[in-house]
């Protein structure tokens, strides 16, 4: 028997990894030779640290700060194959001062350092998520790493910052590293705002980089001139294109230059992970949360695992730790069975506490039932 285990966590209370455990040692009462498959639902804050803890290894190369000063940075290899490059590893707000924060200034280069010590590890495939940059440079600091060049109207070479994209009038893609055309390149995000304007980039996330407010129309008006080049040298309209203002428009260069996809991050879970190819093998599937409610308020992964689920005829059980209103949405969406730890809506600390135990104890049921 194969159970894949994919729970949320119950927020503030237990992690998606203590819950997975908890239904595992049910899990094992009850069937004590099951194959069981834990992937716990990420939120993607961290997803070097979270995805490498599936079994994939972390390492460490020279790079540069968002500010151009010598530093270490990591980068995660998966499954041997899949190169997972986190921003905010080199380009990171966590590498500045609040002092130090200025979106004019910062860059991605070392961001694509750390793409070319990949490239010569032999690498090929990657995933590159976007959260927390100190940057909104359209990754012309990425790109000038791996051979592209960015010249204004003098000839010269622009700046490689966020100041630099209005000054941008040709782009040069002959000294591009050739084995890029080997690569393919995925951007990992949940950013669906526009690329530029009120709603873009620049005004939704300038002032947290340390924009103020004339900063933010000179880096939005960067932007858009950066859209105009780049359509010119590559004929891909980025403004229309949902996703590239992530990263500080990072997404624009990647994905009109490197040809990258635009997934979210529980996509990239399940693609790096291998969990989809578990689920349709499995004989059972279990999640869980803290509540189940609406479809509008459950986890983005949870509801991709169900669907899996539902395409492939598994059974998915869904262990809560209550029942909100309209939780009866949930077996529409490919839901066999839900359960709830409580009766009570607002269970006190101490019915928590007990919430591990009765994981156990519930999961443990279930199999039996199923087995019987």
């Amino acid at each position: 028997m194969k159970i894949v285990v994919a729970p949320c966590g119950i927020r503030e209370r237990m992690t998606p990894k203590e819950m997975a455990d908890h239904i595992e040692k049910g899990i094992r009462r009850a069937a004590p030779e099951a194959e069981i498959k834990l992937y716990p639902l990420l939120k993607g804050d961290d997803p070097l640290e979270q995805l490498t803890a599936f079994g994939g290894t972390l390492i460490e190369a020279d790079a540069s700060d968002p500010l151009g000063r010598s530093i270490k940075a990591s980068y995660g290899v998966f499954r041997d194959k899949f190169t997972l490059i986190d921003l905010k590893q080199a380009s990171g707000l966590g590498r500045l001062t609040e002092e130090e924060r200025n979106p004019l200034l910062t860059s991605t280069f070392g961001t694509g350092q750390l793409i070319l010590d990949a490239l010569d590890r032999g690498l090929r495939e990657f995933f590159i998520f976007t959260k927390g940059t100190a940057t909104n440079d359209g990754g012309i600091g990425i790109l000038s790493a791996i051979g592209y060049r960015f010249f204004g109207s003098d000839g010269e070479s622009v700046p490689l910052n966020g100041k630099g994209l209005y000054a941008i009038r040709s782009i040069d893609e002959k000294s591009a590293d050739e084995r890029l055309k080997e690569c393919s390149f995925t951007l990992v995000t949940d950013y669906i705002n526009l690329y530029s304007g009120v709603r873009g980039i620049a005004y939704g996330y300038g002032p947290l980089k340390g924009a103020s407010p004339l900063m933010v129309q000179s880096l939005d008006r960067g932007l858009r001139n950066y859209a105009i080049e780049v359509e010119k040298a590559t004929g891909v309209d980025v403004e229309k294109i949902r996703g590239t203002g992530a990263g500080g428009g990072t997404g624009a260069g990647l994905v009109a230059f490197l040809k990258a996809d635009i997934i979210s991050f529980v996509e990239a879970f399940r693609i790096i992970t291998g969990a989809d190819d578990d689920i349709r093998s499995a004989d059972l599937v279990i999640t869980g949360a803290g509540k189940a409610g609406s479809l509008d308020k459950i986890h983005k992964g949870m509801m991709a695992t169900a669907q899996m689920s539902q395409r492939n005829h598994i059974p998915l059980v869904g262990l809560f730790g209550y029942l909100d209103d309209n939780y009866n949405e949930l077996y529409t969406r490919g839901f066999s069975g839900i359960y709830a730890l409580y009766n009570d809506k607002n269970p006190t600390d101490i019915q928590w506490d007990k919430a591990g135990m009765l994981l156990e104890r519930m999961s443990e049921a279930v199999v039996q039932l199923t087995m019987e």
